[in-house]
């Protein structure tokens, strides 16, 4: 998720524990261990941007970044208050603003490293996009209410605020699956043979879904919303080179990437030799018309040498969406 939403998820949950030692206090010292794990974004500099995909969300995700750091920086704020407040309750504050941010991570899909350094798996629930502004707004509320209350209601109004915000993301995971039924119901309708099928979410919103089916030859695209009922849903299909994968696969800079597309990669080849890999997974960038992706892993298959193997980030296309308002059009259920 974006740094503003970790940043708030962090202060609620440290000041559900602290608030009643340390008061307002708390709100800065969570948002600052809630935004912790992100630092790692320090490291970039040290990587080219295909190894980096190996370092973001691993092991400052992980649930041993979180033990660790909250039993350290518990320690050393209870010292700092003169062990005036249990050492518990401080480790505990700092491991609940730490965790929930990895956990937060999870229910989107760029996936996260929870169990890193042991397992490098990444994991994803594809529940939530990293700019969800309602599930921000709802912690937002929370916070600013926090902080102009008196202490009689503070706790109270904390506790409200995560119920809610986190029944947001039950209502999302609810979502998901009506629309994976509706997804999964019309493929088998068409009779299509897949390998699999992957519902991720749509930037702003937790109403339209990105279908993404999996079969030998490439992948079927749709979205559906929550809006569309029970109108069928049109797949379009775009075919995939997996083939050629077998020959590039053991390189360094491509394994990392097919690692991080989990088994969703979009792979096209040019009559140069120029291979585009693209991380479909996220789904497409736009709601209607032919499906186009953007940031493919990109080189060269007559020279797979690793300073010429780059993510290409060139074009005019820039972020998650294509046209904001056809994203608005598709939530609300027009297909055309």
């Amino acid at each position: 998720m974006d740094s503003l939403t970790q940043g708030l998820l962090g202060a609620a949950t440290f000041a559900l524990v602290e608030d009643k030692n340390i008061g307002k206090k708390s709100l800065l010292i969570g948002a600052a261990a809630g935004t912790l794990p992100d630092l790692d974004v320090c490291f970039a500099p040290l990587f080219n941007d295909v190894e980096f995909l190996t370092v973001h969300r691993s092991v400052s995700h992980s649930i041993v970044f979180a033990v660790i750091a909250s039993i350290l920086l518990g320690e050393v704020f209870h010292r700092m208050y003169k062990r005036k407040f249990r050492r518990f309750h401080w480790q505990l504050a700092f491991f609940l603003s730490i965790w929930t941010h990895a956990l937060l991570d999870w229910c989107t899909t760029y996936g996260t490293k929870l169990i890193s350094p042991f397992d490098d798996h990444l994991f994803s629930l594809n529940s939530i996009h990293v700019f969800e502004p309602i599930y921000t707004t709802i912690l937002l509320i929370g916070v600013i209410a926090h902080a102009l209350k008196s202490h009689m209601t503070r706790s109270r109004i904390l506790s409200l605020s995560l119920m809610i915000s986190t029944g947001y993301l039950m209502l999302g995971i609810i979502s998901k699956n009506h629309a994976y039924h509706h997804f999964k119901s019309q493929i088998d309708k068409d009779g299509i043979v897949y390998e699999d099928i992957l519902v991720s979410p749509t930037p702003l919103n937790s109403l339209l879904w990105h279908g993404i089916v999996k079969t030998k030859e490439g992948y079927y695209f749709s979205t559906y919303s929550i809006f569309d009922g029970t109108e069928e849903v049109d797949f379009q299909f775009v075919e995939s080179d997996h083939e050629m994968l077998s020959s590039v696969a053991q390189n360094r800079l491509v394994k990392y990437y097919l690692d991080y597309t989990q088994e969703y990669p979009l792979v096209k080849r040019d009559e140069d030799g120029t291979i585009k890999i693209y991380a479909i997974k996220y789904g497409p960038i736009n709601y209607f018309g032919k499906p186009e992706f953007m940031y493919p892993l990109t080189f060269n298959e007559n020279d797979s040498s690793e300073e010429n193997i780059f993510i290409d980030y060139g074009g005019k296309q820039r972020g998650p969406v294509k046209n904001y308002k056809n994203l608005i059009r598709r939530i609300i259920g027009f297909k055309s």
